[in-house]
């Protein structure tokens, strides 16, 4: 069996943008589930939602952030934080035997 190691978390989600936050509001058993009116637009059965709040275009060089939703925005935040939180450089980061999971809930309504 190899051994793996995780070396960096991070987490943009509707409790907490990143993993202080995410922690603190699952201890206080908080919600970040809320009524989605464009998805009430958009006829969607389910009307409710999760939407993180950050603030992506002060995260996100604006020439990054013109060809992403918002979706992939968030799971971009996210992979920053844990390569950071790693403390892998760039040179390990593109090294192969550094692998990078990630995972995501759902697309942008917006691309829809």
């Amino acid at each position: 069996m190899r051994r793996v190691v995780v070396t960096g978390m991070g987490i943009v989600s509707s409790i907490g943008a990143n993993t202080e936050e995410v922690l603190s509001s699952l201890r206080e058993g908080k919600s970040g589930i809320s009524f989605a009116p464009d998805y009430a637009e958009h006829g969607f059965r389910s009307q409710v939602h999760g939407m993180p709040n950050v603030d992506i275009a002060s995260l996100i060089d604006k020439r990054q952030l013109r060809f992403m939703g918002d979706g992939a925005a968030y799971n971009y935040i996210a992979m920053q934080q844990a390569i950071a939180d790693s403390g892998l450089e760039e040179t390990d980061v593109s090294n192969p035997r550094t692998g990078l999971i990630m995972g995501s809930g759902g697309p942008s309504t917006k691309n829809l």
